[in-house]
């Protein structure tokens, strides 16, 4: 199948049953006998933590770090395992599910107890991770001590602050594991079609977290493409570069060896750089998708 643009080959990340039949059938084309159980069960976990059905715990509030950003990485991590799995560097069943549940866990750190009055979650920022690690221990404990331990070092090395080596990997399984959904965060959320326009939601995030000293969205804005040029090292150098393995997965699953994800990030850059050019009181006017900015206005008061 031929795709105009690269984000309609990225698909719907807004229907998470869909995304879940997605990323169970990408699993089963690479290896038809693995048990989706586990990850069925976390999806599940997922879906009753965001909203707001487990006990001690209030719904997700972030307004970035959402149930679409979860999907969006998952689905992504997934077509990571399988185009590694056509370059010979598979995984076997025990760590496609630590990639896996790992890359539905990783910001479930936002997730507020009942006990933390105020914020959206947001002010967790630079702790979330840590909070997702012992959340992931604490409500999957039931998972193979093997397994549930390269989940955690899955979700450990998506903060992206964090060095592999730092992270004390047992074998070379994990490593791939984690990698893989490290940069699936990263290039799944920058690829998005509505991007640009959820830089607004993220900024409101960061002011909460008091991290970045940005002055105003528009300075956010401003500073996304040196941001891109730091996470570019980290794909590339620090996680092996091992996006390049979409290709063998798009080439397999839609007939076009292409990096539509790699794609969508350029398009979104090259709509940014257009966008920042222009005074800044014309600049929403072009950021139109989803709905974001009616939103960020609305909370601004000024609509």
């Amino acid at each position: 199948m031929a795709y105009d643009s690269p984000f309609a080959a990225l698909g719907n990340t807004h229907d998470t049953g869909e995304v879940e039949a997605q990323v169970g059938a990408i699993v089963h084309a690479f290896a038809p006998a693995h048990d989706l159980k586990r990850i069925a069960g976390a999806f599940r976990l997922l879906d009753k933590a965001f909203a707001g059905g487990l006990s001690g715990y209030q719904n997700l509030k972030t307004l970035y770090h959402n149930r679409g950003h979860t999907n969006e990485v998952v689905l992504c991590a997934a077509r990571m395992l399988h185009g590694m799995h056509l370059a010979g560097q598979g995984l076997d069943a025990d760590h496609i599910d630590a990639a896996l549940i790992g890359a539905l866990m990783h910001d479930i750190g936002y997730l507020m107890k009942d006990e933390e009055a105020g914020g959206t979650g947001a002010q967790f920022t630079d702790t979330h991770v840590l909070r997702g690690v012992e959340f992931t221990r604490t409500h999957l404990a039931d998972l193979p001590p093997g397994v549930l331990d390269a989940t955690t070092r899955v979700i450990l090395l998506t903060d992206h602050r964090t060095h592999p080596d730092s992270i004390g990997f047992d074998n070379l399984q994990q490593q791939r594991a984690a990698y893989a959904t490290a940069t699936a965060d990263l290039i799944g959320q920058m690829a998005n079609r509505e991007y640009l326009e959820r830089l607004l939601l993220l900024y409101f995030e960061l002011q909460e977290a008091r991290i970045g000293n940005f002055l105003d969205v528009h300075d956010l804005l401003e500073r996304t493409s040196n941001f891109y040029r730091g996470t570019r090292t980290r794909l590339d150098q620090d996680l092996d570069g091992v996006s390049i393995h979409l290709m063998q997965h798009f080439g397999r699953q839609q007939g076009a060896e292409r990096n539509f994800y790699a794609e969508s990030i350029e398009r979104n850059l090259e709509y940014l750089e257009r966008v920042t050019k222009m005074e800044r009181q014309r600049r929403l006017d072009y950021l139109k998708r989803g709905g974001v900015v009616e939103q960020v206005l609305a909370m601004k008061g000024e609509n």
